[in-house]
């Protein structure tokens, strides 16, 4: 037995034998015949695709397939938005599995490759060629709203996804009678979660019965079962979301990613299962706080 002592000063005996190694999270999932698949994504934050090339990556040792988002077109419908604030005038704006014709920040899924293996998947996506067309980007979400910013969606003038107003009582009397008013401008960094485990996910398709299996890293499964059913169509009664462990989440891994349904939709190709495991790199490129 153990003391710790932290830094608030609190005392907290453990047992060593607690930690054992025998937690299987979903990276350790392994199912016969399952191919590994690695995502390339957008280096720029705003620009149009003018072509994709996956030639070359098809041709790589061990490689069984390379999707671009073309290929998705028909068959996986938008990333639904899960959180409709009420009353605000939300702007629920297509979000595709995969980009086909604008990436619209770094770390956009553009195409995915799938192999034998993680390493030869990673060494293949390396091979696809795309030419971009960069557009004009803003970083500042104020600046981002004003007239003549650049526009990431058509149906979101001046990049305003919603407008939500939270009050309670007579808030134009209150600030009327109030001695003091102070305005004041918050500006908060963008949170980064960093949990020990990336997000991960494991699809298995059963084309006999039309039922998908999906293992996931995932905080939310019963909300993923029900938008993975949005994105493939399939009712949800022929699908299965499974939660290991979850090494760490801090919210980031309550949404529902385009990265699943990727690996859900290579699977459901090749017939195969397939697993998809985000580097660290990829982490900081496309794992936010609260996505949908």
């Amino acid at each position: 037995m153990t003391t710790r002592i932290f830094g608030s000063g609190i005392r907290r005996r453990e047992d060593p034998r607690l930690i054992t190694g025998q937690a299987t999270y979903t990276d350790d999932v392994k199912l016969p015949g399952m191919l590994y698949a690695a995502i390339l994504r957008s280096p720029h934050a705003h620009a149009k695709i003018t072509s994709v090339d996956v030639a070359a990556a098809r041709s790589m040792p061990g490689v069984l397939a390379a999707y671009t988002g073309a290929d998705t077109d028909g068959v996986l419908n938008p990333i639904p938005c899960a959180w409709l604030p009420p009353d605000s005038d939300i702007k629920a704006v297509a979000y595709p599995a995969m980009a086909t014709d604008v990436v619209r920040y770094v770390g956009d899924a553009v195409a995915v490759v799938v192999a034998e293996s993680r390493y030869q998947a990673e060494d293949a996506v390396e091979l696809i060629e795309v030419d971009y067309e960069p557009l004009a980007a803003v970083v500042n979400p104020e600046a981002a709203m004003q007239e003549g910013a650049p526009q990431l969606h058509e149906d979101a003038p001046n990049n305003q996804a919603f407008h939500w107003v939270a009050a309670g009582g007579d808030v134009d009397a209150a600030f009327a009678s109030a001695e003091v008013v102070v305005r004041d401008t918050i500006r908060q960094q963008k949170l980064i979660p960093n949990a020990v485990e990336p997000r991960s996910a494991v699809a298995s398709w059963l084309a006999s019965m039309g039922e998908l299996t999906l293992w996931s890293s995932s905080q939310n499964p019963h909300i993923a079962r029900f938008l993975t059913s949005l994105v493939t169509g399939l009712p949800e009664h022929k699908i299965r979301v499974i939660a290991p462990e979850v090494g760490g989440g801090f919210g980031s891994k309550l949404p529902l990613y385009a990265d699943e349904m990727v690996a859900t939709f290579c699977a459901m190709k090749l017939g195969r299962p397939v697993k998809w495991t985000e580097t660290r790199s990829e982490n900081f490129q496309a794992t936010l706080l609260h996505q949908t």
